[in-house]
């Protein structure tokens, strides 16, 4: 097989040198090995910008035993569980917020870092779209306002996801102070609870 001599930059040189060095690889072993992973999700008409967000959402999964379901099937077991027992679902969807909160929490220590989250992990997190942006009001200092959009396709599914926002605020000890939703929509402001010294 003929060998072609490629340029990189000398800090993916350097990357390439140290996780090859990790695996107990040769340099040449490894670039083939990492580039032949690349080239495959090209074929399949993917770009190599997706491979490292599609690990990260494989790892999540696994690593919180998550099985990742059809929306539509999702709404209607969600409609289905709001009409029986809506306290319990709340409850329940709170602490899956909490659970996914301190995970995130290790990858993403600022809770500002949690709208890269949610592009990173679309399809586990129950929104699209998170934005953050300062309280307008003079005694918002401390305080943020979290928009999450596409949360949900109807008025339970969104209710849902509000409980499981409210549990990841939670975990990263900042409180609720007022949430509005709209079918998909929720406007959260949050404030940072203040430790005892």
């Amino acid at each position: 097989m003929p060998r072609t001599n490629i340029s990189i930059a000398d800090d993916v040189a350097d990357g390439l040198s140290t996780e090859a060095l990790k695996r107990n690889k040769t340099l040449y072993a490894f670039a083939n090995e990492s580039l032949n992973a690349v080239i495959s999700v090209c074929r399949l008409s993917g770009e190599p910008s997706e491979v490292l967000p599609a690990w990260k959402m494989g790892r999540m999964l696994k690593d919180v035993d998550a099985v990742p379901l059809p929306g539509d099937l999702l709404e209607k077991i969600v409609k289905r569980l709001f009409a029986a027992d809506k306290e319990w679902l709340m409850k329940t969807w709170l602490g899956e917020g909490e659970r996914i909160g301190s995970y995130l929490r290790m990858g993403y220590p600022d809770l500002t870092n949690l709208a890269q989250a949610a592009v990173e992990f679309q399809g586990l997190l129950p929104f699209r779209r998170l934005e953050f942006r300062s309280a307008e009001a003079a005694e918002g200092k401390g305080q943020l306002v979290v928009r999450a959009i596409g949360a949900g396709m109807s008025p339970e599914s969104t209710a849902c996801a509000e409980q499981f926002m409210r549990g990841v605020v939670g975990a990263y000890s900042w409180s609720v102070r007022g949430s509005r939703t709209a079918e998909g929509i929720i406007e959260m402001q949050i404030s940072r609870e203040r430790r005892p010294s």
